[in-house]
């Protein structure tokens, strides 16, 4: 199993909130699972102890209005990028990222990343 770094797991959660704009709790686990704990937290705790992998997960968890505060003041870096598409799960978001990066700073290893998980999510389908 390979276990997410608290980055990779910040932009699961990130891409959480962006798809469920009322969802206000986000838990991450150590193999990226993402649940939403707005009302509880069995569903995390139960795939924290009872998976595949046979040992039990940790547990990193998120709040919405947490999320924001850090990030509106500086642009995210090329590391926050890369982190986010590598564990963005649809076309569009990736997609989204690209053209920002694009028309923004057209940072060489952020579109790279971005043109290689759309491929990846295309191959999918």
């Amino acid at each position: 199993m390979k276990t997410k770094n608290k980055e990779q797991k910040k932009a699961i959660a990130a891409d959480i909130f962006e798809r469920y704009p009322k969802a206000q709790k986000v838990a991450v686990t150590s193999d990226g699972m993402a649940f939403i704990t707005d009302e509880n937290e069995i569903a995390v705790k139960n795939h924290a102890n009872k998976n595949r992998y046979g040992k039990e997960l940790s547990i990193t968890h998120f709040r919405r209005d947490e999320m924001g505060s850090d990030n509106t003041d500086k642009p995210k870096t090329a590391k926050e990028l890369i982190a986010a598409i590598e564990a963005a799960k649809e076309l569009e978001a990736v997609e989204a990222i690209l053209k920002a990066e694009n028309e923004g700073e057209k940072r060489k290893t952020v579109i790279e990343a971005a043109e290689k998980r759309i491929n990846e999510l295309k191959e999918a389908k």
